[in-house]
């Protein structure tokens, strides 16, 4: 089958996608925000945080933390709004955060591991949130896009033990996982996001080290937290090297995941609705899964 061919047909199932979303948001439930939560003493540290109205019903509850994307140097949490509410609107609480962005200047001062530290306090913060509201949050998943994905993934591999809630799943959409040089072409991102220079006087070890660091393939064991891993098969912002890296790593540790290629999108995932809806399916297949509803 040729590529234009492909693409007329993923446009035509686009379109039953979208149909078949709106009519089955008919019956999703109604759920409140809270916005613009204060999670930290940082300018950007606020989230927004959906509560749907069977939440003050459950004996207990879970809640998908989401991290938007922006090459870690832009974005908003009103980029995973959507995603949010969809969840909300299935009956699970969701919230959406901010996080300091690195800018030039910030070498060492901002990077993904102080981003991790705030995840870290948004976390505490819905856990104090739920004491409050008598919501009785006990699970938890973090879920990002692009740059939120990679933090997602740092941060479920390196820190589940660290949580305020148990983290039980990761769902993650064309996330960076791996920053040696063969897969990006250079070792530039893994100084910025580390705040170590990688320099030619360094040792490979010194420079392994540092990569390490960074890339969520080298905290993945067996008991890595299930999650779930999509990229898009013609992406050219993350390198397919990602993809491949962490689906190996996955795999050789014999860790719990789920593996989704969209054989036609780019880095927006927007040419296999198919597979967004596997996606999507896969979500919530875990959510009833790790969250027990």
């Amino acid at each position: 089958m040729t590529e234009f061919f492909q693409r007329i047909i993923a446009i035509l199932l686009s379109s039953v996608s979208v149909i078949s979303t709106f009519i089955g948001g008919l019956s999703f439930e109604n759920y409140e925000l809270f916005k613009d939560i204060r999670y930290g003493e940082a300018e950007r540290n606020i989230m927004d945080i959906y509560v749907p109205d069977s939440a003050y019903e459950n004996e207990h509850n879970g809640v998908i933390l989401y991290i938007h994307g922006g090459s870690w140097t832009g974005g908003n949490k009103e980029d995973m709004a959507s995603k949010a509410k969809r969840f909300a609107r299935k009956g699970y609480i969701t919230a959406s955060m901010n996080y300091t962005l690195y800018a030039d200047g910030l070498f060492g001062k901002v990077t993904a591991l102080t981003m991790c530290d705030e995840i870290g306090k948004a976390i505490e913060k819905i856990k104090a949130f739920s004491d409050e509201k008598e919501l009785n949050i006990t699970k938890l998943a973090v879920s990002g896009y692009s740059a939120g994905a990679h933090l997602s993934m740092l941060y479920g591999f390196s820190r589940a033990n660290e949580s305020a809630i148990e983290l039980v799943f990761t769902a993650n959409q064309v996330g960076p996982s791996d920053f040696h040089s063969e897969v990006w072409g250079s070792t530039g991102l893994a100084s910025m996001l580390s705040g170590i220079e990688i320099t030619a006087e360094m040792t490979d070890t010194q420079k392994e080290e540092v990569i390490s660091l960074v890339s969520p393939t080298a905290y993945v064991t067996k008991d890595t937290v299930p999650s779930i891993l999509a990229y898009g098969g013609t992406d050219m912002i993350v390198p397919s090297g990602n993809a491949e890296r962490i689906k190996t790593a996955f795999e050789t540790a014999g860790a719990t995941h789920r593996y989704i290629l969209y054989p036609l999108s780019n880095h927006g995932l927007g040419l296999d609705p198919l597979c967004e809806m596997e996606y999507i399916n896969t979500v919530e297949e875990y959510c009833k899964e790790y969250f027990g509803y």
